[in-house]
C-alpha cells in the first residue's frame, strides 16, 4: 500500500551559487561520499547535487514530516546501481526510525534534471495498522 509520496524541484543555479559561497562544506554536509562521486561524474556537478537534494527533500515530504528533529541529510543515502533505471534509497538514523514507526517497507525514487532544474519524486509503501 502507498503510504505517501513527495516531490521536489530545485534550481540548479541555486546549488552553483551556494557552492561558490560556501565551498565544499555544503556538499559534504548534504551528501555521502558515494553521492558526491556520482555528482562529480556529471558534466555539470550542480545538476547532480540538485537531483540528489531534491530526492532527499521529496523523501522527507513523502514521510509527511518534513526534515524535523534529529533527521539529517546524511540519513538518506542515494545510490545509482550500475545499469539501474532509477536510484535506490537507504535510510539510517532518526529518518530510518521515523520510517519504521510509520510502517515503511519500500521506497521508490525517480530523479530528472533540465539545464535549469533538478527534480525528484519519492513514493513510500508499507502496511498501515
Amino acid at each position: 500500500m502507498i503510504l505517501g509520496s513527495g516531490v521536489d524541484l530545485i534550481e540548479v543555479a541555486r546549488f552553483e551559487r551556494e557552492a561558490a559561497r560556501r565551498g565544499q562544506s555544503l556538499a559534504e554536509e548534504l551528501f555521502s561520499a558515494g553521492e558526491l562521486a556520482w555528482c562529480r561524474r556529471r558534466r555539470r556537478v550542480a545538476k547532480g547535487y540538485a537531483m540528489a537534494w531534491a530526492a532527499k527533500e521529496a523523501l522527507f515530504k513523502a514521510l509527511g514530516t518534513g526534515k524535523v528533529g534529529r533527521m539529517a541529510w546524511q540519513d538518506i543515502a542515494i545510490a545509482w546501481p550500475e545499469g539501474a533505471a532509477q536510484p535506490t534509497m537507504a535510510l539510517a538514523g532518526e529518518t530510518a526510525e521515523v520510517a519504521g514507526q510509520l510502517g515503511v517497507t519500500g521506497l521508490h525514487c525517480a530523479v530528472t534534471a533540465t539545464h535549469e532544474y533538478g527534480a525528484a519524486w519519492v513514493v513510500i509503501e508499507g502496511a498501515r495498522d
